[in-house]
């Protein structure tokens, strides 16, 4: 049973560097490339560092180093500010004795009062491994009709978002561009996987998803990280057809986080979501 997420600093920092091609950054090529990207020297020189230091820290002689250095190393990367936080995490020590969180799976009666007073969105309250503990109507309607509405409840049958879209057929059609939405799913559990580097849990659910889903596999091993908490969805409902939703993602005080999606305001989309609020009989045939 693993025990802690796999967040290796110098594997990130290898499939980072060998994404950018020296022309992207105003290098001249000079001889054959053995390998792809950019080399060890010119990251280092880039960064302002020694050599042998980079392939210290590549080749994990070197575990960490401090902010300074790893901000250098970000922009010579040319990281986005979601790759560079997750550098920076991976690339300090973690605490030996993690330090306990003020996080809940327990949804409190002013949430819940919350989630079911926003009945014109699909809401629902996640934790940080996006296990769903509580939906409203449409939520439920929307992404997982086929499951009963009383499943976030218990811990035993509680849906996690990112396992059904990988692992459930009736979820995965939902998405006009399902691809898309993995490499979404993936890139924000690298990006949580820097701040809880001992959470068991987590742990878990990657190394399901890793022996579950080849496509999952494949794209943990890209290393890319981004927190994805706004933005637009499309869906191919199986009771409405199309629908274009935005979403957002709002941080609770308990540590969870509150999602909702919604249609632009007079919109067809926004009919049809609320067609889908109307009490339908189900298409599922399973």
């Amino acid at each position: 049973m693993p025990e802690h997420v796999n967040t290796d600093l110098g594997g990130y920092l290898r499939r980072m560097r060998e994404r950018i091609q020296p022309g992207q950054i105003g290098l001249v090529g000079r001889g054959t490339r053995r390998v792809p990207g950019l080399r060890r020297e010119e990251v280092a020189a880039l960064a302002g560092v020694s050599s042998t230091y980079y392939t210290r820290l590549e080749q994990a002689q070197t575990a960490h180093a401090s902010p300074e250095v790893l901000s250098a190393i970000a922009r010579a990367l040319e990281l986005s500010a979601d790759e560079e936080e997750y550098l920076l995490k991976i690339g300090t020590a973690a605490p030996a004795r993690p330090v306990k969180q003020a996080m809940t799976d327990e949804v409190s009666p002013q949430t819940r009062m919350l989630v079911d007073v926003l009945a014109d969105a699909a809401v629902a309250v996640l934790n940080f491994r996006c296990d769903i503990l509580a939906w409203n109507s449409l939520f439920h309607k929307l992404f997982a009709p086929h499951l009963g509405f009383a499943a976030p409840e218990t811990a035993e049958d509680r849906p996690n978002i990112i396992k059904l879209n990988f692992l459930d057929e009736n979820v995965r059609a939902l998405y006009a561009d399902w691809s898309r939405e993995a490499e979404y799913n993936v890139s924000y559990l690298r990006y949580i996987a820097g701040n809880h580097r001992h959470d068991t849990r987590l742990a878990e659910l990657i190394g399901e998803l890793t022996m579950g889903s080849e496509e999952f596999s494949n794209l943990w091993v890209g290393q890319t990280v981004g927190n994805c908490t706004v933005g637009t969805k499309a869906f191919r409902h199986p009771v409405v057809g199309e629908l274009d939703l935005m979403y957002q993602s709002a941080e609770l005080g308990d540590g969870n986080i509150l999602k909702f999606y919604h249609a632009e305001p007079g919109s067809p989309h926004d009919a049809a979501l609320k067609l889908l609020a109307v009490d339908l009989k189900q298409v599922y045939s399973r």
